[in-house]
C-alpha cells in the first residue's frame, strides 16, 4: 500500500506496510520528524498528525491505511529548530601538527553536535547541530534500548550513520573543504555509542547492565558506514550508563588543573556524575528520565521558539522570558526548574510537592492556581501551566539525582569544603540557572560559589581527541581510574532518595 505524507507543503509518497502504524512507516523510511518522547507507547501525546477524513491522531496509536493522507503539523517541526548547546569554555589540547581535515561529534540522546576542525592547527573551521535523529524512538536511553530489543537496531544505526555523514557533508560544503576527512572523534553515552556502531545495547538494560564494548578505540570509517572518514575514534566508556561523554567532560574540564578536586555533574536524561581529580575519580549514575527536559511533560517541548526558557517572580508577579520573542506556547527544560523553584518561593507547594489549596496561600498568588486537563496546575502564561503531575516527575528525577550526588560524595571521602568546582557539564547545563537548581534541591546551596557551567564540555573533548594523540591516551587513563558506584544496588540509595524527596523549607 501507499500513503502520503506532507511536510512544510511538500509532499512524500512512501510505501507502507499493513499492519504498522504512522510512526513506525515515518522511522523505517527515515523520516524523523515527529518527537515521540514516551517511545511510542502512547503514553506522551507528543506525537500528533492530522489525518484527512480523520484529524488529529497520535501516530504511535494509529494504524496506516492504504491512501492515507497525513500532515505534519508545524508544531512537530519547533524541534528542528530547537537551541542546542554546541560549545564549551574549556581549553582543547594542542594538535598533533597533523593534515587536512578532522572532525569530532557529541552524540546525544536527544541532540547530535558536530565540529569540523583543521588537522594542523587544530582550529575550529564549522559547528553544526541538530535534533537526533532518533528521537521518535523515545527521549532516553532505555527508550532506545527497548527498540533495539524490538529489531530497530539496524534502523536505529542506519538513522544515526546517515544523519552524521550529511552533517559532515554541510560541514564540509560551508568551508569549501571537500576533502576526506582524516579522524572523527565521537563522543556519547554507552548506549549511543553501541547504537552507533551498530552493537546491541540490551544487555546495559537488565542486570548487571554490562556493555558488549567498551570503545576507547578506533575504526575505519568503513567499517561503521562513514566513507567520507579515513578513521573513526569512540571515546572509551566506564560502564553501561556512564560513557565516552562523561571521560571526555573529565578531559576537558581537568586539562588546565588536574590536582584540582572537581565534582562534574551532567543533568540529562541520564543524571551522570563524578568526583575526584587525576589520581582518582568516583562516578556513578542515576535513572532521572526525560523529566528534566521536558519531554513527557503535559506542556513541555524542546528549547525552540515558543518555549520558555526562563521563569522569575518580579514583586509578586511571575514573569517569563520565551525563546525567539513570541506567544509562549509550551516550556523547556530550563524553565521547568525556573518554574519550580518560582512555584516554592510563592509558597504554593506544601513539602511533599502538593500544590496547595487556593484559600492556604497567599492572596496575590491564588490566581495563578488552576487546573489543566482534569488535574491542579500553576499557569505560568496564558496558555502554558506546570501541572501537579510535571511537579512530581520534576520531584522524582530531582530527588534521584541528589540521591546519587550524596551517594558519590559520601563513597568517595569528600566532604563539601573538599572541593575545588563543582562543573555543570553537557546541553541542559549550559541553560540551566544553578540558583533554581539549588531552590529546589537539585545542588546543594553550599556549592553554589563554587559551581560553573562550561557548555558542551563532550564535544570539546572530542574536539582534543580528534587532533591528539596525547589527548587520546589521556582519555584511557581517565577510563582506568575511574571508580564505578552501582547506584541500583546500592544500601543506602533507597533512603537517600526517600530523604531527598521532600521539598525542605516550602513551606512559608
Amino acid at each position: 500500500m501507499q500513503i502520503e505524507v506532507i511536510i512544510e507543503k511538500k509532499s512524500h509518497k512512501l510505501d507502507a506496510e499493513e499492519g504498522k502504524t504512522i510512526l513506525e512507516t515515518l522511522q523505517e523510511h527515515g523520516i524523523h520528524v515527529l518527537t515521540a518522547p514516551c517511545g511510542g507507547r502512547g503514553r506522551c501525546g507528543k506525537c500528533t498528525v492530522e489525518v484527512e477524513h480523520m484529524g488529529e491522531v497520535l501516530a504511535c496509536m494509529t494504524k496506516v491505511t492504504d491512501g492515507m493522507r497525513i500532515t505534519i503539523p508545524k508544531v512537530q517541526l519547533r524541534a528542528q529548530k530547537s537551541k542546542i548547546a554546541e560549545n564549551g569554555t574549556v581549553t582543547h589540547y594542542p594538535a598533533d601538527d597533523g593534515e587536512g581535515l578532522d572532525a569530532a561529534c557529541d552524540i546525544g540522546t536527544t541532540t547530535v553536535v558536530c565540529h569540523l576542525i583543521d588537522g594542523k592547527t587544530g582550529e575550529k573551521l564549522a559547528t553544526v547541530s541538530e535534533p537526533s535523529a532518533q528521537r521518535s524512538f523515545g527521549a532516553d536511553v532505555l527508550s532506545r534500548i527497548q527498540a533495539a530489543e524490538a529489531g530497530k537496531l539496524e534502523i536505529l544505526k542506519e538513522q544515526i550513520i546517515f544523519q552524521i555523514a550529511q552533517m559532515l557533508r554541510t560541514l564540509q560544503k560551508k568551508t569549501g573543504r571537500g576533502e576526506q576527512i582524516q579522524r572523527l572523534a565521537v563522543v556519547g553515552n554507552t548506549v549511543m555509542c553501541h547504537l552507533f556502531a551498530g552493537i546491541s545495547p540490551v544487555s546495559i538494560g537488565v542486570t548487571p547492565f554490562m556493555p558488549q564494548e567498551f570503545f576507547g578505540k578506533e575504526y575505519t570509517g568503513e567499517q561503521l558506514g562513514l566513507t567520507d572518514c579515513r578513521s573513526v575514534y569512540i571515546a572509551p566508556a566506564v560502564a553501561g550508563f556512564v560513557g565516552g561523554d562523561i571521560t571526555s567532560d573529565l578531559l576537558a574540564v581537568m586539562q588546565k588543573n588536574p590536582k584540582e578536586k572537581v565534582l562534574l555533574l551532567d543533568i540529562g536524561t541520564n543524571g551522570e556524575m563524578a568526583v575526584g581529580n587525576e589520581d582518582q575519580i568516583y562516578c556513578c549514575a542515576t535513572a532521572v528520565g526525560s523529566a528534566f527536559e521536558g519531554a513527557e511533560m503535559a506542556m513541555g517541548m524542546p528549547a525552540a521558539a515558543g518555549a520558555i526558557s526562563h521563569v522569575w517572580l518580579d514583586q509578586r508577579r511571575i514573569r517569563v522570558q520565551v525563546i525567539g520573542d513570541e506567544e509562549a506556547c509550551g516550556i523547556c527544560g530550563s524553565g521547568l526548574i525556573d518554574a519550580l523553584a518560582v512555584i516554592l518561593e510563592m509558597g504554593l507547594l506544601d513539602h511533599t510537592g502538593l500544590l496547595k489549596q487556593k484559600q492556604s496561600v497567599s492572596v496575590a498568588y491564588r490566581k495563578y492556581l488552576g487546573e489543566y486537563a482534569g488535574q491542579p496546575c500553576v499557569w505560568l502564561a496564558h496558555k502554558v501551566c506546570v501541572t501537579q503531575e510535571d511537579i512530581r516527575g520534576l520531584q522524582l528525577a530531582k530527588a534521584a539525582f541528589a540521591a546519587g550526588m550524596r551517594i558519590l560524595l559520601q563513597d568517595s571521602h569528600t566532604s563539601y569544603e573538599q572541593l575545588d568546582h563543582v562543573i555543570l557539564a553537557g546541553g541542559f547545563g549550559s541553560y540551566l540557572k544553578k540558583e533554581s537548581a539549588a531552590a529546589i534541591g537539585l545542588i546543594p546551596k553550599e556549592l553554589l560559589p563554587i559551581t560553573d557551567s562550561v557548555g558542551n564540555a563532550a564535544g570539546e573533548g572530542a574536539v582534543s581527541a580528534a587532533i591528539s594523540k596525547k589527548a587520546r591516551e589521556q582519555l584511557s587513563i581517565i577510563q582506568k581510574s575511574m571508580h564505578y558506584i552501582e547506584l541500583s544496588t546500592h544500601p543506602d540509595f533507597s533512603q537517600e532518595y526517600m530523604n531527598q524527596m521532600d521539598f525542605d523549607g516550602s513551606e512559608r
